[in-house]
C-alpha cells in the first residue's frame, strides 16, 4: 500500500520520451538537387513571372559544361553571364542566353529542401543574379548539379530566349 502513495499519478502512463535522432542526414546526390532546384526555380519564377520555364537540351548541357569546369578548377565564387551566346557558335539560334552559378557547402543535418531554399535565398538579394531567374522574356532553361568528397555542390542556372525565327517555339508552359 505505501508503495502505491509514492508513486505519482501520470495521464499517460504509456508514453514514453523520444530522443532526437543525432544521425546525420545524408547529402543529396547531384541530381536529386537538381530536381530539387528546378522545382524552386519554377515555383520562384511561376509567382513572379506567372509562367514556368521549359526544359531545353541544349541549355541543360551548356549548364553541365559549365558546372564540369567550375568543379574541376574549383571555381567557388558566384558569378552571372550574359553573354554566352557570343561565346559559343552553337547558340547562335538563340536571341540571348545567361548563366549564374553558385557554390554551397551542405551543412550536417540539412534537409534537401531547406539546402535548396538556402540557395535561392542567397541568390533573391542580388539584382543582377535575380533578374535571370525571373526574367519574363527567357522561356527556356537548363540546370546542373555537381558534388566533391566534401560535400560542396556547385550549380548552374542557363536561361534562354530562343529567336523568332526557330519554329515559332515562343509558347510557354503555362499554369
Amino acid at each position: 500500500m505505501a508503495d502505491l502513495r509514492q508513486r505519482k499519478f501520470r495521464l499517460w502512463p504509456w508514453r514514453q520520451r523520444t530522443t532526437a535522432s543525432s544521425a546525420p542526414v545524408t547529402p543529396p546526390t547531384a541530381q536529386e538537387l537538381a530536381a530539387k532546384l528546378t522545382e524552386l526555380v519554377h515555383v520562384e519564377r511561376g509567382v513572379a513571372a506567372l509562367y514556368y520555364y521549359l526544359p531545353d537540351e541544349a541549355l541543360t548541357n551548356l549548364a553541365q559544361t559549365l558546372c564540369q569546369a567550375h568543379q574541376s578548377q574549383n571555381i567557388i565564387a558566384q558569378e552571372v553571364d550574359r553573354e554566352l551566346r557570343s561565346k559559343d557558335a552553337t547558340l547562335q539560334a538563340w536571341r540571348a542566353v545567361s548563366a549564374i552559378w553558385r557554390s554551397d557547402i551542405w551543412q550536417p543535418d540539412e534537409l534537401l529542401a531547406t539546402f535548396g531554399w538556402r540557395i535561392i535565398e542567397a541568390l533573391r538579394p542580388q539584382n543582377e543574379v535575380w533578374s535571370i531567374v525571373v526574367d519574363p522574356r527567357a522561356k527556356f532553361f537548363g540546370v546542373a548539379t555537381a558534388t566533391d568528397d566534401t560535400q560542396r555542390y556547385w550549380i548552374v542556372l542557363v536561361t534562354g530566349e530562343r529567336g523568332q525565327e526557330v519554329e515559332g517555339e515562343s509558347v510557354t508552359a503555362a499554369r
